[in-house]
């Protein structure tokens, strides 16, 4: 088995939800970062529930604190007024530009969803995580399709 270092991003549901599903392709940073590659979504254990309710309509349809699949992590670009209009149906939002903080897209490709949320312990900006069953269903997803 593969011992490289796995990474992992916490993201609020259900927008790990909608990451891993394919709707959403860009994740919304105020920070950059020059890792590239495979990437663990982990459902953090906060909600947004405005976005729960318009997505899902229940709670109980998203998990939280959870590790529930990968994505590839193929650039990170610094978003401006223009990109926030332009590619508002890959990150989800057409709201107002947010002018108080500088904003990084992180462009993401490949989603693969676990077959099963393993519940895990997310933490801020990139984390490792170290666990035999994050892995076990990191290589059984990207060996389906």
């Amino acid at each position: 088995m593969d011992k490289s270092p796995l990474w992992a991003l916490s993201v609020r549901q259900p927008w790990a939800e909608l990451i891993i599903l394919g709707f959403k392709d860009i994740e919304i940073r105020t920070w950059a970062t020059k890792y590239r590659g495979r990437l663990l979504i982990h459902a953090g254990t906060t909600l947004d529930l405005p976005a729960v309710v318009r997505w899902f309509r229940r709670r109980k349809d998203v998990p939280t604190g959870a590790v529930v699949g990968s994505v590839k992590l193929v650039g990170v670009v610094r978003f401006t007024r223009e990109t926030w209009k332009e590619w508002g149906d890959r990150h989800l939002d057409n709201g107002r530009f947010p002018t108080d903080r500088n904003l990084y897209a992180w462009i993401l490709e490949d989603p693969r969803p676990f077959t099963e949320p393993i519940p895990y312990l997310g933490a801020l900006k990139l984390f490792r995580v170290n666990s035999p069953s994050v892995r076990r269903a990191l290589t059984a997803s990207l060996t389906q399709r």
